[in-house]
């Protein structure tokens, strides 16, 4: 006897300023029509999906679906990471950046969505984790691109990915370099960088490719350390970022592992999935784990 689908939305209705509220009336009514038995919770404040996706699990519920930008969706993965559920996650896309759909193929548009949510396809995902406690399913970004993430929480005037790249812009213009060391077992170097990426996925800040080898599910974190330029240099470097040739650039230090330890003499400033993020005390440890998340994919 097939169990019954019963799925329960985690609705963040200021992603994407707002859009993910809006579109969610008419997600709700194509999820009604298909006559799906669904359930909802609007999301209040920040940190509150992990315990929601928690009582989710206790009641019963076969699918979790998490409906808002990478932001929601990491909060949401951190609940389930906590309770080692083994139930699958959909996402109804409805962000800014929306970089963990656009890695695994699942459509941009909430509608078409939908589909996907229907079908019978799981994969296992890596998922990435700082001090063994908070969990990332894009990256962890330190430096210039965590600037940008804060900044186009704070743009009134545009969105998606013109306000990511507005945002490069200005911080390839005005950012000072930090020092930081990174350590591994295989692995010891330290840099003056204007950027640091720790990435599970490809995508970061609405389409750039910081990490253009990275893969969901291969055990591996891809570590991107980008070194101080001219910023002019900054600037001519920014379209390859965003087409993820990046890597042929002389500041650029690109390696895939396990692991790796992170330190610096100064503040840093962060974000995890797009959402600004304070760093434990340093030294702090990045790992992976490998392929414990099952995510709904077309």
């Amino acid at each position: 006897m097939e169990t019954e689908l019963r799925y329960f939305v985690i609705v963040n209705p200021v992603a994407g300023h707002g859009r993910c509220g809006r579109m969610f009336r008419e997600v709700r009514r194509e999820l009604a029509r298909r006559r799906l038995d669904f359930d909802f919770h609007y999301t209040n404040e920040p940190l509150e999906a992990p315990d929601v996706a928690k009582m989710v699990i206790e009641e019963g519920f076969t699918s979790i679906v998490a409906m808002g930008g990478d932001g929601t969706i990491n909060e949401v993965v951190n609940g389930m990471m906590d309770t080692g559920t083994d139930l699958p996650l959909a996402v109804i896309p409805a962000g800014s950046g929306n970089d963990f759909a656009r890695m695994n193929g699942i459509p941009l548009d909430p509608l078409e969505a939908i589909d996907a949510l229907l079908g019978d396809r799981h994969t296992l995902t890596d998922v990435g984790s700082v001090n063994g406690d908070r969990c990332f399913v894009n990256g962890l970004g330190i430096g210039l691109d965590a600037q940008v993430a804060r900044d186009v929480l704070l743009a009134t005037h545009s969105r998606g990915a013109a306000a990511y790249l507005l945002a490069a812009v200005r911080q390839a213009l005005k950012f000072d370099p930090f020092p930081v060391t990174l350590t591994s077992p295989a692995w010891d170097q330290e840099f003056s960088c204007i950027s640091l990426g720790i990435a599970n996925g490809r995508y970061v800040g609405g389409g750039f490719q910081m990490a253009p080898s990275a893969q969901v599910d291969d055990g591996l974190l891809d570590v991107c350390a980008i070194e101080d330029m001219t910023r002019i240099k900054r600037l001519i470097s920014l379209p390859k970022a965003r087409r993820g040739t990046h890597l042929s650039l002389s500041e650029v230090t690109y390696r895939q592992l396990a692991e790796v330890e992170v330190s610096s003499s100064e503040r840093l400033v962060a974000h995890i999935d797009g959402e600004p993020y304070r760093l434990p005390r340093e030294p702090f440890h990045v790992s992976v784990r490998p392929q414990c998340l099952k995510l709904v994919v077309p």
